[in-house]
């Protein structure tokens, strides 16, 4: 059951702290699972990690942002200095390793459907929106939407025409990657799903859109990204790329899966499976998004009030839902 609970408001702890009011807030793909009860978490938990806020309250070391900011909010808490940080995998930061937002988690940090949320290391963990971009269709800025930069542009760095494949299914994060593959890499970009809704707006982005899934896969694509959660299509996904090509999954897999190991190892395939690293993927969509280059308003299902938010997602209808708060 999904309620509003009143709690005591976060105030500023460290100096580095910044407290903000989120203005428009949206599901991660996760969330669905949650909420439907196909993740292995027990509630009561405060849910939601995907925001955009107003900045309400400062620490006098907080230099980058200032009271009235409009920024997007990482899932992760980083601290932003450690050698993971620095690395650009804050998801793992050493100090806060699997802390996070609107999960039972390391630390007690809320969730972003709330009214105030506490922002540690703020300098590092906040992103400003660019003038004129709406925060309402980048509402997931912190995570689904910066994974799915992360998802396809380094590994199709210095790839001239790269070949991508996407096995979707997933609510957003499939069709994130791409807007990602099509307008930002350039690339000539497969995407199969089932579903009707998504496969009408894979291709508005530009992708070649299949309802029909392969009987084995191709083998000739540089990068081919599993956002399915679906044992069936990550062996179409680890099977579909070049001899030495990258494969991302994006899927969660909460049991273990059988891989086509043999296969893999015959034609050297990369593959990589994880949590998104959002923070440093923010800036390049929020520039992208800015330019007009990518199209997160395609993606976003419908808009509605933050009163509504129990129903519409108690419901499970709403694919991409953005919650607004003025």
């Amino acid at each position: 059951m999904l309620r509003f609970d009143e709690l005591l408001d976060p105030e500023i702890i460290e100096p580095t702290d910044a407290i903000i009011a989120p203005i428009a807030a949206t599901t991660c793909d996760l969330d669905h699972l949650l909420i439907a009860g196909k993740a292995p978490f027990q509630g009561p938990f405060p849910l939601g990690h995907e925001c955009v806020g107003k900045v309400v309250k400062v620490g006098v070391a907080c230099q980058k942002y200032s009271i009235g900011d409009i920024v997007g909010l990482a899932w992760h808490i980083a601290c932003g200095t450690c050698v993971q940080c620095h690395k650009n995998y804050p998801a793992n930061c050493k100090p806060h390793w699997n802390s996070q937002y609107g999960l039972p988690a390391k630390g007690d940090w809320g969730g972003t459907f709330s009214d105030l949320v506490r922002v540690p290391y703020a300098d590092y963990n906040l992103a400003k929106i660019p003038e004129g971009v709406d925060p309402i269709h980048v509402a997931s800025i912190g995570d689904n939407l910066a994974l799915g930069w992360e998802s396809v542009m380094p590994s199709i760095n210095g790839i001239e025409d790269p070949e991508i494949v996407i096995f979707g299914g997933s609510k957003s994060i499939g069709l994130y990657c791409v807007d990602v593959a099509a307008n930002c890499a350039n690339a000539n970009t497969i995407y199969y799903d089932h579903n009707i809704e998504r496969l009408e707006i894979a291709e508005k982005l530009g992708a070649e859109v299949r309802d029909q899934l392969p009987k084995r896969g191709s083998g000739d694509f540089n990068l081919a990204i599993d956002a399915s959660g679906k044992a069936e299509m990550l062996r179409l996904a680890l099977t579909s790329v070049e001899p030495e090509g990258q494969v991302n999954s994006v899927g969660i897999y909460f049991e273990d899966v059988a891989l086509p190991m043999f296969q893999l190892y015959l034609r050297g395939v990369n593959f990589h499976n994880g949590k998104g690293h959002a923070r440093p993927n923010m800036e390049p969509v929020l520039e992208a998004v800015s330019k007009g280059i990518l199209h997160p308003e395609l993606v976003t299902s419908g808009v509605y009030e933050w009163d509504e938010m129990p129903e519409v997602l108690s419901s499970g209808a709403a694919r991409k839902p953005v919650f607004r708060r003025m």
